[in-house]
């Protein structure tokens, strides 16, 4: 696997917008993706991008994050977000990483590999542990994440859709 992950550019517009179509079509949440779904246009968009790295001027429950795309032999498989620090919100729900892979390109080890890069990335922003949640109902999320090695700590209930959601941390 060559994946790299990369920091979204107008360059890569046609294959973001496409990836948010996907969603939009397959009904799902593109997590890790800065809210993707809300933008119809990739202007608009990758200020939100800049707006939430930078760090300043955000709304009281967002934190500064670093948005990267995973790019596979030039394709667009799937979107890494890594929060730089956590809210009390973040820490029962979210956590610092949210990740998606494209609902076509599931199954062939993208998941994994973006995270393991995910964390390499997340090191080089200082932080020395880092907390992944899913859904406890997301089987094949909660294995990529005990892939990377994540240690389930609990389960919450979601304050926001009831779901049973797992809290795994990876010490980096």
């Amino acid at each position: 696997m060559t994946m790299k992950l990369v920091k979204p550019a107008h360059q890569h517009s046609e294959q973001i917008m496409a990836y948010r179509e996907a969603f939009l079509i397959s009904r799902e949440q593109p997590y890790g993706s800065c809210s993707l779904q809300h933008f119809d246009t990739i202007d608009e968009w990758l200020e939100k991008v800049k707006i939430q790295e930078k760090g300043e001027d955000l709304p009281p429950n967002r934190v500064p994050s670093t948005q990267f795309l995973s790019i596979e032999k030039g394709d667009l498989v799937g979107f890494i977000n890594i929060r730089h620090r956590l809210t009390p919100e973040l820490l029962v729900e979210s956590g610092h990483i949210g990740y998606s892979v494209h609902p076509d390109e599931r199954r062939k080890g993208y998941a994994a590999e973006q995270l393991r890069l995910s964390l390499l990335e997340a090191e080089k922003l200082g932080l020395e542990k880092v907390l992944i949640t899913c859904d406890k109902a997301n089987i094949g999320s909660a294995k990529t994440i005990q892939r990377v090695g994540g240690i389930l700590e609990n389960e919450v209930i979601s304050p926001n859709t009831g779901e049973i959601v797992q809290r795994y941390w990876i010490e980096l």
